[in-house]
C-alpha cells in the first residue's frame, strides 16, 4: 500500500518530486537520508506496486524510482505501465537492481527506463543523478507549457486576423456602395438649386446624380399633394367658371334681335 509517512511532505514551488517504488521501507529509509541535506528533493514512497499508477497521477513525481524485484510482479512492467499512462509517460525512470547486469540494463531502456543504479548507491551519486533528470523533466513540462501558449496565441492571432478580413471586406463592400458628399453645399434659399464646382446652378437631384451613387426616386409629400390639389381644383373652377360665362355670352348674342 501507499505510505507517504515522513517523505510525502508538500512540495515547494521549486522542489524535486520524487517516488519511490519499493517494497522495502527499510530502501525508503536509506534513501530518504540520502536526500536529507536538501530540502528541495521531497521523496514520496509506495510500497504496493498495483498503486504506484495511482500515486503518480496524485503527486506528479518529476522523478520515479522504481525497484526492478517485487513480490509478485517485474519491475520492468511497472515501468512498462508508467509509459502508457499519459502523465507519466515523458517521467524520467531510474531503475534500482540488486546486480549489474547488462541484459537486465538493456531490457530496462528497452521499456522505457532513463537510467540504471545499483542499489543502494552512494549519497553523491544517486542525488546528482535524481537532479539531472528531474531538471530534464522541469525543462521539457516548460517548454511544452511556452509552445502550447505560444500555440494558443498563434490561434488567437489567426482568428484575429481572419476577423479583420471579414471585417475590412465588410467595409469595402459598403464603401463601394457609397459615394459621400462632404463639405458645404452651395443651395440656394430662394429655389433650391446646388451651384456646382463650375459655378453653374443645377437642380438638387442633379447634383446629387452626379456627385453620388444615390439613385433619385421622385414622390410627393403631404403638403405638396394638399397643395397641387388645391391648384388644380382651383384651375378646375377657373377653367369652368370660364366655360359657362363664355356659354352665356354666346346664347345672350343669339337671343338679341
Amino acid at each position: 500500500m501507499s505510505m507517504p509517512s515522513p517523505y510525502s511532505a508538500s512540495r515547494p514551488f521549486d522542489a524535486t518530486m520524487i517516488l519511490l517504488v519499493d517494497d522495502q521501507p527499510f530502501v525508503a529509509e536509506v534513501l530518504r537520508r540520502a536526500l536529507a541535506n536538501d530540502p528541495k528533493l521531497v521523496l514520496h514512497f509506495c510500497s504496493d506496486p498495483a498503486e504506484a499508477i495511482s500515486v503518480a497521477n496524485r503527486i506528479r513525481p518529476t522523478v520515479i524510482l522504481q525497484d526492478l524485484v517485487m513480490p509478485g510482479v517485474n519491475g520492468l512492467a511497472i515501468v512498462s505501465r508508467f509509459r502508457a499512462n499519459p502523465a507519466t509517460k515523458d517521467t524520467p525512470i531510474i531503475v534500482l537492481s540488486s546486480k549489474e547486469d547488462s541484459q537486465t540494463k538493456s531490457l530496462a531502456f528497452s521499456v522505457g527506463a532513463n537510467d540504471y543504479l545499483v542499489k543502494l548507491p552512494e549519497a553523491l551519486e544517486l542525488v546528482a543523478r535524481i537532479q539531472y533528470h528531474s531538471n530534464a523533466c522541469l525543462s521539457r513540462i516548460e517548454r511544452d507549457e511556452a509552445f502550447r501558449a505560444l500555440r494558443e496565441s498563434q490561434q488567437q492571432l489567426l482568428e484575429s486576423n481572419t476577423a479583420l478580413l471579414e471585417t475590412n471586406q465588410k467595409l469595402g463592400e459598403a464603401l463601394s456602395q457609397v459615394k459621400a458628399l462632404r463639405g458645404l453645399l452651395p443651395l440656394c434659399c430662394y429655389c433650391k438649386r446646388v451651384r456646382n464646382d463650375g459655378e453653374y446652378w443645377s437642380q438638387i437631384e442633379e447634383y446629387l446624380k452626379e456627385n453620388s451613387d444615390l439613385q433619385i426616386s421622385h414622390g410627393i409629400c403631404d403638403t405638396c399633394y394638399e397643395k397641387q390639389v388645391e391648384a388644380l381644383q382651383e384651375e378646375i373652377a377657373k377653367s369652368a367658371a370660364a366655360t359657362e360665362s363664355s356659354s352665356r355670352a354666346g346664347l345672350t348674342t343669339r337671343l338679341d334681335p
